[in-house]
């Protein structure tokens, strides 16, 4: 028996011997094709900037000057560095374009790593970066004067790659005031010993199709239609929110600039089951504090 065993032992190590060597063969192809590609990012990136003004609306002329711009400051890293997305326009309402390009920096595996750069009017370029989330690709943004104290708000907002509900999003808000960016904070959705925390529990209820949302942060129970995936027995919690807030917008509230955010609701069937999406509406004060205002489920 122990004969055998020493047989099989052998043969496992052979076979994962040989897994190992065939794996190291693909990983030294894809660093041959990592390094093609490193190459071919300049005139890449260039391509695909001349590409996009162009979808922004503007000429080559004017396309040129913020170009010259992003070469000026490296933004591509020696050519490291791809443009991922990019936005020319006025964001403080001065009647001057503004620009913010995204690049994803570095190898790409699962998730990549990224810089966005702010160029507001002739200011140097501001370079927001984020240690919790790889700000990357697929870049939403939205401004205005969310606490009513004169100055610009940028929203922004990217996903990474993750699969199931709203993807694994992420949004963060810069101040512009005096030539300077600042943080601002949101109401928080994850920790549940911070006041602000939302918390949504979704319950199945014994109705057919039949759910209710209940929001700890404004003590609120929404009831609503989806379809079930499993037929309702007796009412019981099944679901919740589910990775952040994402999609982004802007809206008018009682005579001031507010943002709506949205949060993916899961039902019995896991995260892959969406039963609707939470919406709120938020305002900030001038003292950088927010608050949610009102929710309503789509």
């Amino acid at each position: 028996m122990k004969k055998y065993r020493r047989i099989i032992l052998v043969w496992i190590s052979i076979c994962c011997g040989i897994i190992l060597a065939s794996c190291g063969e693909k990983e030294t192809d894809g660093q041959e094709e990592d390094t093609r590609i490193t190459e071919d990012k300049t005139e890449l990136n260039e391509e695909k900037f001349y590409e996009m003004t162009e979808t922004l609306g503007l000429d080559k002329g004017e396309a040129e000057k913020y170009y010259e711009r992003l070469c000026e400051d490296n933004v591509f890293q020696n050519g490291t560095g791809e443009l991922t997305d990019l936005l020319i326009e006025d964001l403080d309402g001065n009647g001057q374009k503004d620009m913010i390009a995204m690049v994803q920096e570095g190898e790409f595996y699962l998730y990549g790593e990224g810089g966005i750069h702010f160029y507001m009017n002739e200011d140097s370029a501001y370079c927001f970066r984020d240690e919790d989330y790889p700000f990357f690709f697929d870049l939403d943004v939205v401004t205005g004067d969310f606490d009513n104290d004169g100055n610009t708000e940028i929203v922004f907002e990217s996903h990474g790659t993750g699969n199931g509900a709203a993807r694994d999003w992420s949004l963060r808000m810069l101040k512009y005031k005096n030539h300077t960016m600042e943080r601002m904070d949101f109401p928080s959705e994850t920790y549940e010993n911070d006041e602000r925390y939302i918390g949504i529990s979704v319950t199945q209820e014994s109705v057919k199709d039949t759910y209710s949302a209940y929001c700890a942060y404004l003590d609120e129970t929404i009831e609503f239609n989806s379809e079930n995936i499993f037929e309702p027995e007796n009412s019981r919690v099944v679901g919740g929110n589910v990775r952040g807030f994402y999609n982004i917008c802007s809206m008018e509230y009682e005579g001031r600039d507010a943002l709506v955010v949205s949060e993916y609701l899961n039902g019995e069937g896991g995260n892959v089951h969406c039963v609707g999406t939470a919406r709120f509406l938020i305002l900030w004060e001038k003292d950088g504090s927010s608050r949610i205002v009102k929710w309503w489920i789509d």
